[in-house]
């Protein structure tokens, strides 16, 4: 990806904008004829496709295949730590449920949370969770799965419940140290971490402070209407099923543990597997053997140990409920996310390679005449590049990259630019349907991406805030031209 073409052969405006339209119109019309089922197949064709029409641009305007191709491998090969990382969050997953580390949380949830505080209580407990291990993902795998099925017992709205998860989860993960996008973003703008997390403040702040209030709201608008009263039976076939003692929840305390030491994300959720795996064979060997109606050797529980990391846990109980609730996960359940983000790489690494990303980022920074449109216009650069792309992380460096410069020139200061960054991309890939982001999360939690959207409060309102902020000069902060000739020269 680091080899540069010709200016010459870097296709026109029209060219450049053709596969995303297309896309566009693909997608609306995916949607449209499959509904909530459009990133199981539908999708990943559309992405294909685009990306064969990014080939066809790119050969027509004088670029060699075979440098699209590697181009193209090697976008997809630095996504291979992300396939693992889904892998075994699939495993993770699968395992807790089998280890009875979900189901307490579950249990304990349905009896000490009020059906009226759902909502904010959610978003709060996401929100502390994601700051202190700095990732959303494993926040939405743990305490959202979690979430979802207490929301299930209460018959809360399962689409809120998931809007609350997201909130609080992307709140952690953006102004959480140890997050990757909070670091990737401070580095783009060649920003000290903690200058960088000090100026989210504030338009992060009063978005989370703003969501919480409105899921409150929710609450005690819907709670009467929603809630239906919990069969003593329900929770008392979990307590028949499975240890809910305080150990169970031993792997969770493990990969907080092991986030908070700053432990690579694979050695960690490694970590939180193992620890599962041990508790199972501790604590409900046998739960296990009463589940699946083996006996109670230690042979068999590792066979169902080793079935449930790839396969899920796949509950018989009698009661619907607790099958629905504490059925799922495995390697296999990931499949479907890695295909639509292995197609998103392809055609977001071949629309970088043939320079018709940069031409579309080159159209939103003509548009630069003030500060505020600086602002407004690397807000919407950055929703566009994970619009196109499907990545996370190319929606906050390659904006990064191209308009450093620009804020220089402006004599703003570089944590205005990182800022934005966070505020245009970080939050709002989640809200599209085939990002990684979007496909993870709605894999995990079993809701789609249009259902969760309109309830993901704190992602839908940062970024608005975030272009209040720069129409009115709030807390824009600029340097002086001595400072700005002293940056231009590091």
């Amino acid at each position: 990806m680091e080899k540069h073409i010709n200016e010459q052969n870097i296709p026109g405006t029209f060219l450049s904008l053709f596969p995303v339209i297309l896309l566009l119109i693909l997608f609306s019309l995916s949607i449209y004829i499959f509904g909530s089922s459009c990133s199981s197949g539908p999708n990943q064709i559309i992405l294909l496709l685009g990306t064969a029409t990014v080939f066809a641009i790119g050969i027509f305007s004088g670029q060699r295949y075979d440098d699209i191709e590697k181009a193209m491998i090697k976008g997809v090969s630095n996504f291979i730590p992300a396939i693992l990382i889904l892998l075994l969050i699939g495993s993770l997953i699968g395992i807790w449920f089998l280890c009875g580390t979900v189901p307490p949380l579950v249990y304990y949830g349905i009896k000490i949370m009020h059906p009226t505080f759902f909502y904010p209580s959610v978003a709060v407990i996401c929100a502390l969770t994601s700051c202190s291990i700095g990732s959303s993902w494993n926040t939405g795998a743990t305490i959202g799965v979690a979430s979802l099925g207490i929301s299930q017992a209460l018959g809360m709205d399962p689409a809120i419940t998931a809007g609350a998860v997201i909130s609080g989860s992307y709140f952690g993960d953006k102004m959480s140290p140890l997050s990757e996008t909070t670091n990737l973003a401070s580095a783009s703008g060649n920003v000290p971490l903690f200058k960088h997390i000090r100026n989210m403040v504030y338009t992060t702040i009063p978005s989370i402070i703003t969501s919480v209030v409105i899921f409150a709201v929710i609450g005690l608008l819907t709670a009467k209407d929603h809630v239906k009263p919990v069969d003593a039976d329900f929770t008392t076939r979990i307590a028949e099923l499975f240890n809910t003692s305080i150990f169970t929840v031993f792997p969770l305390v493990v990969l907080i543990f092991c986030a908070r030491k700053k432990y690579p994300t694979l050695v960690t959720i490694f970590a939180g597997i193992f620890a599962g795996i041990l508790t199972a064979l501790v604590f409900q060997n046998k739960t296990v053997a009463m589940i699946l109606n083996s006996d109670e050797s230690v042979l068999n529980t590792l066979k169902t140990i080793w079935n449930v990391s790839y396969q899920g846990l796949s509950l018989n109980t009698g009661s619907e409920t607790v099958n629905s609730l504490f059925s799922g996960g495995g390697m296999n359940s990931m499949l479907n996310v890695m295909f639509i983000m292995l197609t998103a790489m392809c055609f977001g690494s071949v629309m970088e390679y043939t320079g018709c990303l940069k031409v579309i980022i080159r159209l939103f920074i003509k548009t630069t005449t003030s500060s505020a449109r600086l602002i407004i216009s690397t807000l919407f650069t950055c929703f566009g590049v994970v619009l196109i792309s499907g990545e996370q992380a190319l929606g906050i460096i390659l904006p990064g990259r191209m308009y450093a410069s620009i804020y220089q020139k402006h004599n703003l200061d570089g944590s205005v630019l990182t800022r934005t960054l966070e505020d245009g991309a970080t939050i709002t890939s989640v809200l599209v349907p085939w990002t990684t982001c979007g496909v993870f999360f709605s894999e995990v939690l079993g809701i789609s991406t249009l259902d969760y959207l309109p309830y993901c409060f704190f992602n839908l309102i940062n970024p608005c805030l975030a272009v209040l902020f720069a129409v009115f000069g709030i807390k824009i902060f600029k340097i002086s031209e001595q400072e700005n000739q002293a940056e231009k020269t590091v």
